[in-house]
């Protein structure tokens, strides 16, 4: 039995690997548990799938009365192996497991920020109960080296996508009416929460040197706490009637049909699956370096790739893209063959792969 532990009260890419994940878990016949925040996108997208969960509010990373909750849960489920999925269900694990359960922990981390270096911090990341980090890009990877874990224990394992989903994009020309976007622009799209590491400021501030003849329009879809910033940015720099801020949206799918040139401008990023998916829809990218992005994307073959907070760089880039039909295709087939590599089958796979190697023959037959 397999417990998962996820704090997010929101849908975002860690929920999204977790649940592929379960589905692979459930395909090849293997039992499991999800603990989650009650109510939350991810239970509910469990309970659809027939994915057992296990609701335990979740307040914080001391929160001890939920720690024994999931101690009580790995108990009672008889839990052979425990994988956390955020950074304070880490911890919350590392509390219920504490002289009580000896069973292998896993830590994926999808985040690309340094770890602290105060005492919590080091009794976190450098616990001796922790038998393996899987970090979702080799960037990641690296940052956790440099902070004093030991190799042997922090392995890369790539999120994956499903490229299924995006073989025959829907119609979205009612997009157009809804966001006003006239029937000769082209369509730049930015998919990311409205935070400061997905640097959208950056982005606007780029969108407001691009020299071009060409029309076009810039989708910032997401929801954040700088929504109000970036669009009073938008103002001041006189580029808010290119510039749809779209909130957020479920109907991604009809968003990328939309789409000419998906682009990421983070500072930092985990991996940037909202990229993965907009390879898979045959989008040509143009993007930042930060994090793991660059290790997605092959620069002048299907990508423009361009140095974090690189404003001038990101607006040649968009220039230049605008204006050549034939590279946006060539970018775009180039990049809908390369994406198989991200197949979330293979995430699964490899993950299964690291759950035997601690489990041995049990596994297989649990």
């Amino acid at each position: 039995m397999i417990l998962h532990v996820n704090t997010s009260k929101e849908w975002r890419g860690g929920e999204q690997q977790l649940f592929y994940l379960a589905l692979g878990l459930q395909h090849n016949g293997h039992k499991q548990i999800v603990v989650c925040q009650p109510d939350s996108p991810l239970e509910n997208k469990c309970k659809e799938y027939q994915i057992e969960v296990a609701p335990i509010q979740m307040k914080g990373e001391w929160d001890w009365k939920a720690a024994k909750q999931i101690r009580h849960v790995a108990i009672e489920k008889q839990a052979s192996l425990l994988h956390t999925h955020t950074a304070h269900a880490h911890s919350l694990t590392l509390l219920a497991k504490r002289k009580h359960l000896s069973i292998p922990l896993l830590v994926s981390r999808r985040v690309d920020f340094r770890p602290k270096s105060g005492l919590f911090s080091k009794w976190k990341y450098q616990h001796k109960d922790i038998n393996y980090y899987l970090t979702v890009s080799q960037t990641i990877r690296d940052i956790l080296l440099q902070s004093g874990i030991s190799p042997e224990k922090v392995i890369t394992v790539y999120s994956g996508i499903d490229p299924k989903r995006f073989t025959k994009l829907p119609p979205a020309d009612h997009l157009r009416e809804e966001f006003g976007i006239g029937k000769n622009e082209l369509v730049i799209t930015n998919i990311a929460a409205l935070v400061d590491h997905k640097d959208q400021d950056t982005l606007i501030r780029s969108i407001s040197q691009i020299q071009t003849s060409i029309p076009f329009k810039v989708l910032i879809v997401g929801q954040g706490p700088l929504e109000k910033r970036l669009k009073a940015l938008a103002n001041d720099l006189q580029v808010s009637s290119k510039i749809v801020f779209t909130g957020f949206r479920k109907d991604i799918l009809e968003i990328l049909s939309l789409t000419d040139i998906f682009t990421l401008t983070s500072k930092e990023e985990g991996l940037g699956t909202s990229v993965l998916d907009a390879m898979a829809s045959g989008k040509p990218i143009i993007a930042t370096s930060g994090g793991g992005i660059a290790e997605m994307l092959s620069p002048d073959q299907g990508a423009i790739l361009c140095k974090v907070k690189d404003v001038q760089g990101l607006a040649k880039g968009f220039g230049r893209l605008l204006e050549d039909e034939g590279l946006r295709n060539r970018f775009g087939a180039f990049n809908k063959l390369m994406v198989k590599r991200f197949s979330y089958t293979e995430t699964v796979k490899k993950t299964l792969l690291i759950y035997y190697s601690l489990l041995g023959e049990s596994f297989l037959s649990d």
